[in-house]
């Protein structure tokens, strides 16, 4: 119970992030336990000194600092969000767009003045081209899209629009930690059809990392309660398709060169050109040698 406690922490550690007693038992990795577990296993750490608590928060040793930058992080993050839902309420003209939410540091209200704001959006079958392009004008129109080459203070609460998926694409094929966290994080700002349901049913995985995870959100709480998944509805429009393809073939050819964690698969896109699950993973595992099995 300890060890879960630690690994979790850790964890949180890696983005400078202290939990309260609740995060933890929502976080707790790889143990399926009550919250009166987690607060006897606290204490006992806690009177070992291998864990710190100052307002609430837990955190390891020697990271006091981690609260105050919390506070700070979490206030600046209100501001993104209410940006980011207000922006994403254009997308819903997209009648192909079924579900825009955040991800990243912004997801966990763990976001930084010189962050942008990652969006996660996900369309009809065979829709994902279209719905792009006009997502992008959409928020070019705002003047608050991040574009490519935009670097440093540029990319400051601009939108970017870094995951898209087709609603018969939304199982991720890589299962660990990191995409773990990155999908049950991910922050819905609205849906349709009941998307958000099946895109954790294709993800079931992420429990058995995770299985104490439950989402804040009442109206989205028990979408693992039934196993319905809705199908993709089918796409027939003849004119449609020619659209898509389209519209497809242009994003291609202006397109430069997928870099780091960038993919470009059928039915989904993936824009992260700074990979740092690698280096989330490998930091991970090093302090769980040294902080767990020194």
């Amino acid at each position: 119970m300890e060890k879960a406690i630690l690994k979790t922490l850790i964890y949180a550690d890696i983005f400078d992030y202290p939990l309260t007693i609740f995060e933890i038992h929502k976080w707790l990795i790889g143990r399926k336990v009550s919250l009166r577990q987690v607060e006897k296993a606290l204490g006992r750490l806690s009177q070992e000194s291998r864990v710190k608590s100052q307002g609430g928060y837990y955190f390891l040793p020697k990271r006091d600092g981690l609260v105050v930058k919390r506070t700070r992080r979490e206030k600046q993050s209100e501001k993104y969000l209410r940006k980011a839902q207000v922006l994403s309420s254009l997308l819903k003209l997209i009648p192909w767009v079924k579900l825009v939410g955040v991800s990243g540091g912004l997801a966990m209200e763990n976001a930084s003045k010189r962050d942008d704001i990652d969006l996660f959006i996900v369309t009809s079958k065979n829709r994902l081209w279209i719905s792009r392009l006009l997502a992008l004008g959409l928020l070019s129109l705002t003047g608050q899209r991040r574009k490519v080459g935009y670097f440093g203070r540029k990319i400051a609460g601009k939108l970017c629009i870094n995951t898209l998926l087709e609603e018969d694409r939304l199982a991720q094929r890589n299962k660990d930690i990191y995409l773990a966290h990155e999908i049950l994080q991910m922050k819905v700002l609205w849906q349709r059809d009941g998307i958000y349901s099946k895109y954790l049913l294709d993800n079931e995985w992420t429990f058995k990392f995770l299985p104490n995870w439950v989402s804040p959100d009442t109206s989205l709480r028990g979408a693992l309660a039934t196993k319905q998944s809705r199908l993709p509805r089918s796409q027939s429009s003849l004119a449609m398709t020619i659209v898509e393809n389209i519209a497809k073939w242009f994003q291609l050819k202006i397109m430069r060169k997928p870099q780091g964690m960038e993919r470009i698969e059928d039915g989904a896109l993936y824009f992260h050109p700074n990979d740092i699950r690698p280096k989330v993973l490998s930091g991970y595992q090093r302090k769980l040698k040294r902080i767990i099995n020194p």
